[in-house]
């Protein structure tokens, strides 16, 4: 989370033109000219309608007007468009848009965007000011309600007034469950903040990843990260694995002192960089040569970059069998690397949960929420990211709220504790710690309470991250807060780090006393940090602290309702019937087609032979599945599923949530709209323009036609339909009949391929896809285990080179729109 905040507040200054409107009570408003504002910012002294204002504010706001008024921002030009053009930079401008407005009831997001960057662009070295904002404004006049900025001050007060009596409650809580080890004497324990009795070698190794991912460099596939090795020397065993996820805009280094402290007592510790989401890929941003501040797929290359190290510990026999107990595997994380730990121990991205939370009215106060808001740009599917390999995790400091909620939380099932603070201004306490630790349903779960603590309590920032978060958010106490993290840390994993044989218990019970109430009493007391651990909590707790009605719910209302499950799984069906049934499509080059020779080929026969070679080999060795394939159309694609004549249907299917009785697989392929024509005619079939009075073809019943009619409706549409239906509209571009033809981009190129005609004769346009099109199978949405099988499935290596020698030609240009749609 390094930086997270600070980049917010940079992208929030402005206020308006040469008038700023006031309204109070309906109809008495105030306007101040800019001429009011600078001689009040600059002599404090009051004239015209600011007179009036300050007998309906208190003295409070009027000396938070002037601070705001004076206050430098030091922030160039190439930054500020960068910024306010970046997806953060649109939200944070979206939502203070909802305050300061061009008219009552019209957001004032453009007019913000460009008076920050107009401001940034005229600035001296001393940086720009609100009021020099105020002058760019492109409007005369803005808005402001006085009401919601006092709505707004009132919010943000009974938020912290929550926040205070939940800490309350967690303290109370605390204090009742440390009773029960009154009479232990907790002087007789070893001192676990002390460095252990292994000394450690160090080294760094680098993994090369075959996923894809976002990095300073751009995306990029086969792309290699460091990951750093602390092993404790001479312990005879094999020594238990912590793996360690940092921070965003962080580097691996901030956590060198616990994995020292953790190799030191016995443990051998791995902690990767995270290209995608560290301090480089975070400057390469500031600096204006990225378009996002994080890509969405970060939320999934995090777990996944984990998974794929243990893959690569378990496969070097040779190398690490001597040293590492890999049955023993835990995992730490630390904010955006604690939501990180929270996905491989089970938690699941709700998405229909986070679509929900960030398209709220009122203004998001949860900075949070920002970074976690990114993943509903993720294609919408939930995906199974928990490794089963680990069986404990630690997570500082999590964002969880919107990414996961109560449905996602409650999936995790091994050991956990979490650590807050009771003064994180970046995750904000109530909502992304204590909430998130009630939905828990894992057990044995613990919840750390660090007060006075913040964000960075725990952690230990490098040079170069201190001149990038503000003082303020650092806090104080952090050598407390290390020696704390540094007990829990051992404690916990030493613990709950336990082989799960059915014979075996799974926990060292000689450290469970340092996870006890009572000893966080006894290891805080007189000290200025306070540690509180508690292993439950309920929302009558935090409501009788409160006092009255809670002003955030502490389980929200459920987003969406759970379809029932089928008597009989799609898997025990196959395994009784000895048959796998598959729909695919015959009139689509590349997916499902019939080629010259009268034989169904494409990507999805050759997916469905594979798909039969997995299941039989999952399901039972002996067993052997029947493969039945079954045509079908843009008509009935949906309906043979809905109805169980197939198992699942493959072809270029857009991914959606608005057909009932259906769900997706993870995405197979990404594509986008492109216009069709001939070359000759690129210029004057510009989709930049409205396309007025031009014939531009569709295919009838497709999401393509949809985007056409809502978004040219000066284009005559022609509407093609039928088996035949592509290739009559790519015939039409060819011989002139109409100006162009609206299709997926993967579509028309196997079209091209099909027909023999020469690129080089005709465009594709424009660079970058008109919509974003993630493909999926479609499947039925009443069987998860179903649903994970094929997940797993199209993961597989086979998969991928089945995709690769059918899409070879097409993949640059897939390539290129997977970029430009992951980063919208």
């Amino acid at each position: 989370m390094v930086g997270i905040v600070t980049e917010c507040i940079t992208a929030r200054p402005s206020l308006s033109a040469e008038t700023v409107r006031f309204s109070v009570l309906g109809p008495l408003t105030f306007s101040f000219s800019l001429d009011a504002l600078k001689v009040y910012a600059e002599t404090g002294e009051l004239t015209g309608d600011l007179k009036i204002l300050a007998r309906f504010v208190d003295d409070e706001m009027m000396a938070n007007l002037r601070q705001g008024l004076q206050r430098p921002l030091a922030l160039d030009a190439v930054q500020a468009y960068k910024l306010t053009h970046s997806p953060l930079g649109r939200d944070v401008l979206e939502e203070v848009g909802k305050v300061i407005r061009y008219t009552p009831h019209r957001n004032g997001f453009y007019g913000l965007r460009a008076a920050i960057v107009g401001a940034a662009d005229q600035a001296n070295a001393e940086g720009w000011t609100i009021l020099d904002a105020i002058e760019e404004f492109p409007t005369r006049r803005i808005e402001i309600d006085v009401q919601d900025l006092l709505q707004l001050k009132q919010l943000l007060n009974v938020y912290l007034a929550y926040n205070q009596s939940s800490v309350a409650a967690i303290e109370k809580n605390a204090q009742a469950e440390a009773l029960p080890w009154a009479d232990f004497d907790f002087s007789q324990l070893p001192d676990l903040s002390q460095p252990g009795e292994y000394d450690i070698r160090e080294e760094t190794i680098t993994v090369t990843n075959p996923a894809l991912r976002q990095t300073d460099q751009g995306l990029s596939v086969n792309y290699e990260f460091p990951v750093d090795v602390y092993l404790p020397q001479n312990l005879g065993d094999p020594a238990p694995v912590v793996i360690i996820s940092h921070g965003f805009g962080a580097v691996k280094e901030n956590f060198v002192y616990i994995a020292e402290h953790l190799a030191s007592h016995g443990f051998a510790v791995f902690v990767p960089d995270h290209i995608g989401s560290n301090l480089s890929y975070r400057e390469t941003y500031l600096s204006g040569r990225l378009s996002t501040l994080l890509s969405p797929v970060e939320f999934l290359n995090r777990p996944q970059e984990i998974s794929f190290l243990i893959d690569q510990l378990e496969a070097a026999d040779g190398k690490w069998s001597d040293l590492l107990n890999l049955e023993q595997i835990g995992v730490m994380g630390d904010s955006l690397g604690a939501t990180t730990v929270l996905s491989l121990a089970g938690a699941e991205i709700n998405y229909a949960r986070l679509v929900t939370t960030c398209h709220q009215d009122n203004v998001i106060l949860n900075f949070a929420l920002y970074l976690q808001c990114r993943g509903q740009h993720l294609p919408p599917e939930n995906f199974n990211l928990g490794d089963s390999r680990i069986k404990a995790a630690l997570a500082a400091h999590p964002l969880s709220s919107g990414i996961f909620g109560p449905e996602g939380m409650s999936q995790i099932k091994i050991p956990l504790l979490m650590t807050a603070g009771s003064h994180d201004l970046v995750a904000p306490t109530v909502t992304e710690q204590i909430h998130p630790f009630v939905w828990l349903q894992s057990d044995p779960k613990y919840l750390a309470l660090f007060d006075p603590g913040t964000h960075f309590i725990t952690s230990e920032q490098s040079p170069e991250g201190i001149e990038a978060i503000p003082p303020f958010l650092i806090g104080q106490h952090q050598a407390f807060g290390r020696e704390y993290f540094k007990v829990l840390n051992v404690a916990f994993f030493k613990a709950h780090l336990r082989d799960r044989d059915a014979g075996k218990a799974n926990r060292d019970d000689q450290f469970l006393p340092y996870l006890s109430a009572g000893y966080a009493q006894v290891l805080s007391e007189d000290k200025p940090l306070n540690l509180s651990i508690i292993q439950s909590l309920s929302p009558e707790a935090l409501e009788t602290a409160y006092g009255k009605k809670l002003p955030i719910p502490v389980i929200p209302d459920p987003v969406e309702a759970t379809v029932a499950n089928r008597q009989e799984t799609i898997i025990d069906e196959i395994q009784r019937t000895k048959v796998l049934t598959v729909a695919m499509r015959r009139d689509v080059p590349l997916f499902g087609y019939i080629n010259r020779q009268k034989q169904w080929r494409g990507y999805c026969t050759d997916l469905a032979v594979a798909l039969q070679n997995h299941l039989s080999s999952q399901i039972g060795a002996n067993l052997r599945i029947e493969l039945a394939e079954l045509p079908s159309t843009l008509d009935n694609r949906f309906s043979l599923v809905q109805n169980g004549t197939v198992h699942l249907e493959c072809g270029p299917n857009t991914i959606r949530q608005d057909i009932e009785g259906i769900t997706f697989s993870n995405p197979i392929l990404t594509t986008g709209t492109r216009l069709f024509s001939q070359r000759d005619r690129a210029d004057e079939i510009n989709p930049s323009f409205t396309l007025e009075n031009l014939q531009i073809g569709v295919l009838e019943k497709t999401t393509t036609a949809e985007f056409m009619e809502n978004t040219y409706p000066q284009a005559n549409l022609v509407y093609f339909k039928g088996v035949q239906g592509q290739t009559e509209a790519i015939n039409a571009v060819v011989e002139g009949e109409i100006d162009a033809f609206a299709n997926d981009s993967l579509l028309t190129l196997g079209e091209i391929v099909q027909q023999d005609l020469s690129i080089q004769d005709y465009q594709l346009q424009p660079k970058q896809p008109l919509t974003c099109d993630f493909y999926g199978l479609i499947l039925p949405n009443d069987d998860p285990q179903w649903l994970a099988t094929i997940n797993r499935f199209i993961s597989e290596p086979s998969v991928r080179q089945v995709r690769e020698e059918w899409f070879q030609e097409a993949i640059p240009i897939a390539f290129n729109d997977l970029e430009y749609c992951l980063n919208r």
